[in-house]
């Protein structure tokens, strides 16, 4: 790997740590601290333009990528978001049959839901476009 894709690589892994803990402190800050609403606001708006510059570079980091590994993490996302979509339908139809807990599937168990999916689709890429030297000398 060349050294402007290894920075590009280095830097996403930054955002992703400012955008992991803005979300956390924002999430223990709201669910523990008194905060007034607007404060509370600012915390979620913060937590959000971390997570939106993550993404952007993430995918522009993505550009940088050759065609296989675009590939695999294309597939990643699919498979993350059709999942995703799956358990957001199913938790959709059986609250309305059986009434789930919210403190159990609220919006906020969805992100390490997604979060698992993704690597999860990742792994499956990856291993699904890794050549054995044995089989493709």
């Amino acid at each position: 790997m060349n050294s402007q894709k290894k920075h590009l690589t280095d830097r996403v892994g930054v955002y992703a740590i400012i955008w992991c803990c803005s979300y956390v402190g924002s999430l223990f800050a709201l669910q523990t601290l008194d905060i007034p609403s607007p404060a509370g606001i600012v915390l979620v708006v913060v937590t959000v333009l971390a997570f939106a510059l993550f993404a952007y570079k993430y995918f522009r980091g993505i550009v940088q990528m050759d065609e296989v590994q675009v590939k695999i993490h294309m597939e990643a996302i699919v498979f993350s978001f059709s999942l995703g979509l799956l358990l957001l339908m199913t938790l959709g139809l059986l609250e309305l049959v059986v009434g789930l807990n919210e403190d159990d599937w609220s919006y906020r168990h969805m992100l390490p839901v997604w979060l698992s999916f993704y690597f999860m689709g990742l792994f499956i890429s990856k291993r699904k476009y890794q050549f054995d030297d044995e089989k493709h000398p």
